[in-house]
């Protein structure tokens, strides 16, 4: 009980006075033997009190006894909120614990996933530029391919546009030349179709290509001569003609293998180009979960010392609440042994009062 509940107590008591009995007055010597304390003092005034109001020791006894049973039962509930209070706070702080540890370990995934995702996004950007520098030379491979191509289809057509020229010239030639050498030619005539060959020729072919040259020697030979070199020229033709079917031939091989390329390369560049698409969806994927981790580290930045202050604030109230519950028991340990001791003594004085009047009613009978 505190000093300020035995001030209410004693301001509750009447304040009419009799002098006390010589029981209560020897009751008030004994005391004097308490040691000095704020206590104790109040605790002797309030008896005092009683007694001078003309209360039996037996009544200060039963004021006592209730005085120690309510500073007994504040006692047990001050520890029992103690206890309770005190796991509620173990319980916080255990929680805390696991927040921070665990925003800890979270903060060091981050770090190791930012890392990892770096180096990732590293490799992907390498990735995606190989990729671009080879779509950049299949495309120049096929402007070449092209290139190339179309500069054969020039000179084939050239070739072909020629050798039919020659062929049909050497075919005309052949025909003339067969009419000059018939039997039915007279030899003018025949030197007219020659001249008129020759003549031709030297159109068509000019003066120093080979067939104006051999078709000139045959206005100078006789028949027989004009024949060997009607067979020369229809041996030229062929071989012309031979050339000329090799050279389509040749031309087809070309036109399908370079369909065939031009195919390859687009079945190439359409892979790429999916490689490279799915790696630029990778890239601003992982772009895009970094910037999230990222942005989840900052939080964790913020939310770590929060928690730590929070952590360190609900030790601190722990201790403080802890410190005062000692305080009070201290206090309260304190005036439960001043108000056991003042228990036995006046209990110790009914005792013997009661022994020496029971011994003096034995005398007396």
């Amino acid at each position: 009980m505190s000093l300020i509940r035995f001030n209410l107590l004693i301001m509750t008591i009447g304040v009419c006075f009799s002098a006390m009995t010589p029981q209560a007055s020897l009751l008030m010597k004994s005391f004097h033997q308490f040691g000095q304390s704020p206590y104790g003092d109040q605790l002797k005034e309030l008896v005092q009190i009683k007694l001078e109001t003309g209360a039996q020791v037996d009544e200060v006894l039963k004021l006592i006894q209730e005085l120690l049973d309510s500073l007994k039962s504040d006692q047990v509930d001050d520890d029992v909120e103690h206890s309770r209070q005190m796991t509620v706070f173990d319980q916080n702080i255990s929680e805390l614990e696991d927040d921070l540890s665990k925003l800890n370990t979270d903060l060091a995934n981050a770090n190791v996933l930012i890392q990892t995702m770096a180096e990732l996004l590293v490799i992907l950007r390498e990735t995606i530029i190989t990729y671009e520098k080879q779509l950049s030379i299949l495309n120049e491979q096929e402007q070449f391919i092209r290139n190339a191509r179309a500069a054969d289809v020039k000179a084939y057509n050239r070739r072909v546009e020629s050798a039919n020229k020659v062929i049909n010239a050497l075919n005309l030639i052949i025909q003339k030349l067969s009419k000059a050498v018939d039997e039915q030619t007279t030899d003018e005539n025949r030197q007219a179709i020659l001249a008129q060959i020759h003549s031709e020729c030297h159109e068509q072919f000019g003066p120093n290509h080979p067939i104006t040259i051999l078709v000139k020697l045959t206005t100078r030979f006789d028949v027989p001569t004009v024949k060997r070199i009607l067979e020369k020229l229809e041996q030229i033709r062929d071989a012309a003609t031979k050339s000329l079917n090799e050279d389509i031939a040749a031309e087809e091989v070309a036109s399908t293998n370079f369909d065939n390329s031009m195919s390859e390369i687009e079945t190439l560049r359409k892979r790429l180009s999916t490689d490279l698409e799915n790696l630029n969806q990778q890239f601003n994927d992982k772009f895009n979960q970094q910037k999230i981790v990222l942005a989840q580290k900052e939080q964790l930045l913020i939310d770590i010392p929060i928690t730590e202050e929070l952590l360190q604030l609900t030790k601190e109230q722990q201790e403080q609440y802890h410190q005062a519950y000692i305080s009070r028991q201290t206090q309260r340990l304190s005036e439960i042994d001043v108000v056991q001791k003042a228990y036995n003594l006046v209990f110790d004085h009914v005792d013997s009062v009661k022994k020496s009047e029971d011994l003096t009613a034995k005398l007396s009978s």
